[in-house]
């Protein structure tokens, strides 16, 4: 683990990122921008289906690629689509597998940071050649995210703001079983889940 190489990859993966400029997501309310912040937040998913599913799971398997990396490519175009052709795309990720010293790997609890992720896409891209470029920032940006943000956000002192932040994406896979506790809404169901998304002065706990 080499902190200075880590560092050397932030600074040059993040140069001339606007991080302090927000997505031109489409939103329904007017937001303040020094609006007090709880914290709280609401998470929405959505099933995909029998079929689509089906066809999610081959594609990545018969590509020899992972669903995160496949869910990660999808959402950037998604928001590729949603901020009419922003091509230039920066979210925040909430990474858990941060155990990268022998010592902490017997270790019981979370080990997590937040970390940005950027994606420079070419329109003109198909959608393999984007998918590939995904896999690789995706990797490379995990192979350093043992690097703390505020150590990230203390390359940047310029930036008051760090509105990446604002928008994040968390691959999540889990098998789900009947259960009980579910609400049923129309064809929606609503399940507990536990999920985390840490940051303060220390990112790794």
């Amino acid at each position: 683990m080499s902190m200075s190489e880590a560092s050397i990859f932030w600074l040059n993966t993040l140069h001339d990122c606007k991080l302090d400029q927000s997505l031109s997501l489409p939103f329904d309310r007017y937001r303040l921008a020094n609006e007090h912040r709880t914290g709280r937040t609401t998470s929405i998913s959505s099933d995909f289906g029998q079929d689509l599913s089906h066809h999610f799971v081959t594609h990545a398997s018969s590509n020899n690629i992972s669903l995160e990396h496949l869910t990660f490519t999808i959402y950037f175009i998604f928001l590729f689509k949603l901020t009419n052709g922003q091509t230039d795309l920066c979210i925040a990720v909430n990474t858990n597998n941060n155990r990268y010293r022998d010592e902490l790997k017997s270790i019981v609890g979370l080990f997590e940071n937040v970390i940005p992720l950027r994606c420079q896409l070419n329109p003109h891209w198909s959608f393999h050649h984007l998918l590939e470029h995904v896999q690789k920032i995706t990797t490379n940006s995990m192979k350093y995210s043992y690097f703390p943000l505020q150590h990230i956000l203390n390359q940047h002192p310029h930036i008051s703001k760090h509105a990446f932040l604002d928008t994040s994406l968390e691959f999540i896979s889990y098998k789900t079983n009947n259960n009980n506790n579910a609400m049923m809404i129309g064809d929606s169901g609503l399940v507990p889940a536990s999920s985390s998304f840490y940051i303060d002065e220390d990112e790794i706990l």
